[in-house]
């Protein structure tokens, strides 16, 4: 939610001790003048490649958190109004743009909290009443959420190595049949296509009590391919769930549908559930357990299976000159198939790594890495042994702000399957771009 920042800033900005710093800094008083002709952006761009060598002045980090605020980065503006209010923890004027970063990261009661503390130390009439504004602004803020909705809607296209995720061998040899070489085509072997892709998508977030809310989401997928249509997907999926709050601690208990089509047929229909348990060390750290139980109903002869996975996560928001954010987690689990005995069911075991990281007030990079060992069930009936495979996904992507809403998002997955089967050992490579729309 972004606040009218105007008179806030102007009143803050006047009773600083940055108004007389700024006129005998060049770049201070540069990037003042930006902020105050509406050029957030502008001022942020000018002031965060100083960062390593300025952070922890308390001037300095006073006008790179507005210009960040202003910018819509609430993340970086924590930082910085946190390193201001470190070395100066009575200044007034940081501490009320700290608790505007607040209100825009959808802390509500930190705000709250730095508000009554500027309110408490009885500053001039002119930030009193600033100050009972956005006490005012906040008590309307924390109604509406009390129901909020959340709309996206995105298209775009790319590029695809490996549409099948199969092997590129155009010829292979099946121990079941004596070693018989087979010739393999179409859909069996390695073919590229060009791609469309498409998503709309909507959540629900309600509050029951101060400690419970409601959760809903659903969402409508869709990959086309150009020439290798048999591939063509759509996906439609929904969740509903509930969330207790309390401290620190967090619990989710969330009841998930999927209905996946391959090739304008019925491929497979999944029902599950989500449980997770999360603690909050600090307001950049948390740990996470959870459970998640599906059941996978195939359409096309393949026998159904019930999936079971156990994990945990690690997330922590780190103090460098950037905001980023890394996560970890580990996870196992086995999926059983209604015909056991016959390598489609299988045991698992992976790892993800990934993180996210701003570089300008517009743009902000993500990576993320994922392995993960199978071991079927079984002897394959085809190539007569116990099927194991490493798959491997990494994937790089950004996020270009083109407004307020709308973003630009190229992305690049490779993918890999490491196995003792030729048909399940490949690689693939995945070039997208899509543009996104968020209301």
């Amino acid at each position: 939610m972004r606040l009218p920042a105007s008179l806030a800033l102007t009143l803050a900005f006047s009773l600083s001790p940055l108004a007389q710093a700024a006129s005998s800094d060049p770049v201070l008083t540069q990037a003042d003048q930006l902020i105050n002709q509406r050029q957030a952006g502008a001022a942020f761009d000018l002031l965060s490649p100083l960062e390593d060598e300025r952070a922890g002045d308390p001037d300095y980090d006073y006008l790179l958190g507005l210009a960040a605020l202003e910018s819509g980065f609430g993340g970086i503006a924590a930082f910085a109004f946190e390193r201001c209010l470190a070395v100066d923890p009575k200044n007034g004027p940081c501490r009320v743009q700290m608790a505007r970063t607040h209100l825009a990261l959808g802390e509500n009661g930190a705000a709250r909290e730095e508000l009554q503390a500027v309110q408490a130390s009885e500053p001039p009439a002119e930030v009193k009443s600033m100050v009972s504004q956005y006490l005012g602004t906040l008590s309307q803020r924390e109604q509406q959420e009390k129901r909020r909705i959340d709309f996206h809607a995105q298209v775009g296209t790319g590029y695809d190595s490996n549409v099948s995720s199969t092997t590129a061998e155009s010829q292979i040899a099946l121990p079941a049949f004596g070693g018989l070489p087979f010739v393999l085509s179409g859909i069996s072997t390695k073919q590229e296509d060009a791609l469309f892709q498409g998503e709309v998508g909507a959540s629900l977030d309600y509050s029951l009590a101060p400690a419970w809310k409601l959760l809903a989401d659903a969402s409508l997928s869709t990959r086309q391919y150009i020439d290798v249509d048999a591939f063509n997907n759509l996906s439609a999926d929904a969740g509903l769930g509930l969330a207790w709050n309390t401290g620190p601690n967090s619990v989710l208990a969330k009841l998930q549908a999927q209905d996946y089509r391959l090739d304008d047929e019925a491929f497979r229909s999944l029902y599950g559930m989500l449980t997770q348990f999360q603690h909050a060390y600090s307001d950049k750290a948390a740990v996470s357990v959870y459970l998640q139980a599906s059941h996978l109903d195939y359409h096309l002869g393949n026998p159904d299976a019930d999936r079971f996975t156990l994990g945990t996560g690690y997330s922590r928001g780190l103090d460098l000159s950037r905001a980023t954010t890394v996560y970890a987690g580990l996870y196992g689990g086995q999926e059983d198939s209604a015909t056991p005995g016959i390598g489609l069911g299988q045991d698992f075991f992976g790892l993800r790594l990934g993180g996210n990281v701003t570089l300008q007030s517009r743009l902000a990079l993500t990576a993320s890495l994922s392995i993960e060992q199978r071991t079927f069930d079984g002897i394959s009936p085809l190539f007569l042994v116990e099927r194991e495979d490493t798959g491997t996904d990494l994937t790089l992507g950004a996020v270009y702000k083109l407004g307020e809403r709308a973003s630009l998002r190229p992305a690049y997955t490779y993918s890999n399957s490491d196995s003792n089967t030729v048909l399940s050992d490949y690689d693939r490579h995945v070039v997208t771009l899509d543009l996104r729309y968020d209301l």
